[in-house]
């Protein structure tokens, strides 16, 4: 399991085009589809996938934001 690295800040990921709603951090792709989910509580990573959120998944590993669980 991937999370958000404990020492990240999780504003951080609206740089990416993340929203915050109910606890969650969203990611959606062009279809208005979550396709990554962050927990603010865990910081686990959710990932639903398609080809938008593969990128921004590799964007966030490259970024040092995230770990395995």
């Amino acid at each position: 399991m991937l999370k958000i690295k404990d020492d990240a800040d999780l504003k951080e990921l609206e740089k990416f085009g993340f929203v915050f709603i109910d606890n969650y951090y969203l990611f959606y792709n062009d279809y208005k589809i979550s396709v990554i989910e962050i927990n603010a509580d865990t910081r686990e990573l959710i990932f639903l996938g398609d080809k938008k959120g593969n990128i921004v998944l590799y964007d966030l590993i490259k970024a040092d934001l995230v770990e395995e669980k």
